[in-house]
């Protein structure tokens, strides 16, 4: 179907959100909220977050070419979602969004049913999973994979009977799916790029990566690097976390006990950990480029007049995107093969309490509640009222 798709998968697992010429009966939303949100765009051009607007959010990925299927009708649909590992509050977080989503005025008439399984870190329990799903009437299949082709066989065939299939997250390498992702490569380097600012590009480093071998961790390294080695004046270290807050801090902490010289912290995740580890040790405060969590944005507001900080997070809000598209799809309304989501990222000065911070929230929250331009405007009360 697409020649380039692998060559984009190859090049990077990953994605953000846009979209190639929407149709007229494309989901989009009339009211419009210009609420604060930070994000990358400069505010005059980002949309509000309850306002859908195709053209923003679909963004293909490099080359991606627009994808157009014969219309199954105007709705309403059985959508099944797929989740594969359930066992870290993204996961939870990410399915309680997708049934806050699914309820939104907009989005409920199109959707008769909506199926939702967790079968664990078993490619045979996934792919039973979603065979059931289909069996019960799945017009669409949205997965987060267990892996990126131990599914593939039954997505395709899938495909082939005309079912719609969109992965994200993790995503599956395969020419029928249309995909939905950040851009894990860019995360990284923006990360690295905020830190050679903070830094002067001078000093060493402290990497805390997330679990090795996965296409994220990779990924994300593979964009530090680039800046890293373009900057003679800074070294680096490396430590894993696995996006863990408890792992995290523990690497930190052996990583500062020989090395007090450290003048910026590079974090994939568990990033709050991290920063407590430096509190702890009564070290200097250094500027850190992290995640997403909550916890972690509320350190740079406590702490915004010692550190310099920059959160960019992978957003559970992948989902409702991916729903987005799935149904869009079903319409017959065309969509890019490689829809890449914006980086939701904040700055200290960037912080908006109870909009991309929350200060009464869990610390283990992710803050990436909100897409400005994609119809994506949940709270967190809706989301913390969906029961997993």
């Amino acid at each position: 179907m697409r020649d380039n798709h692998r060559d984009l998968f190859s090049r990077r697992r990953f994605l953000q959100v846009t979209s190639l010429g929407a149709g007229a009966a494309m989901v989009s939303l009339t009211e419009k909220r210009y609420d604060a949100f930070a994000q990358d765009a400069t505010p005059a051009a980002t949309p509000a977050p309850s306002v859908f607007d195709a053209a923003f959010c679909y963004t293909p990925l490099g080359g991606a070419e627009s994808v157009k299927y014969d219309a199954v009708g105007k709705g309403p649909f059985n959508i099944a979602l797929s989740n594969s590992y359930i066992g870290n509050v993204w996961r939870t977080q990410m399915i309680q969004m997708a049934e806050a989503f699914v309820k939104h005025d907009d989005i409920a008439p199109l959707i008769s049913d909506f199926q939702v399984n967790s079968s664990g870190t078993d490619d045979a329990a996934q792919i039973a999973a979603i065979e059931h799903m289909i069996s019960r009437g799945a017009q669409a299949v949205i997965v987060n994979a267990n892996t990126p082709g131990g599914q593939v066989n039954v997505l395709e065939q899938a495909r082939a009977d005309g079912i719609v299939v969109v992965s994200f997250d993790n995503i599956v390498d395969s020419k029928q799916v249309v995909l939905v992702n950040e851009d894990q490569v860019e995360m990284g380097r923006r990360w690295a790029q905020f830190l050679v600012e903070q830094t002067g590009g001078k000093g060493k480093m402290l990497m805390i990566n997330g679990v090795p071998g996965t296409s994220v961790d990779t990924d994300r390294r593979n964009g530090a690097y680039e800046v890293f080695k373009a900057n003679s004046g800074m070294s680096y270290i490396e430590v894993d976390g696995e996006w863990d807050p408890g792992k995290a801090q523990t690497a930190t902490a052996t990583a500062l006990a020989s090395n007090p010289d450290i003048a910026g912290v590079w974090c994939q995740g568990g990033t709050n950990g991290a920063f407590q580890a430096f509190l702890d040790a009564g070290a200097k405060l250094v500027p850190f480029a992290g995640e997403a969590e909550n916890g972690f944005r509320k350190q740079m507001l406590q702490y915004a007049d010692q550190f310099k900080g920059l959160s960019i997070g992978q957003s559970p809000a992948l989902v409702c995107v991916s729903i987005r598209v799935a149904l869009d799809l079903l319409q017959g309304n065309p969509v890019p093969s490689f829809v890449s989501m914006p980086l939701p990222s904040a700055t200290t000065a960037e912080l908006v309490p109870g909009v991309n911070v929350f200060p009464d929230a869990p610390d283990n929250f992710f803050t990436g509640i909100q897409v400005p331009g994609c119809g994506v405007d949940l709270t967190i009360e809706e989301i913390e009222a969906q029961k997993v």
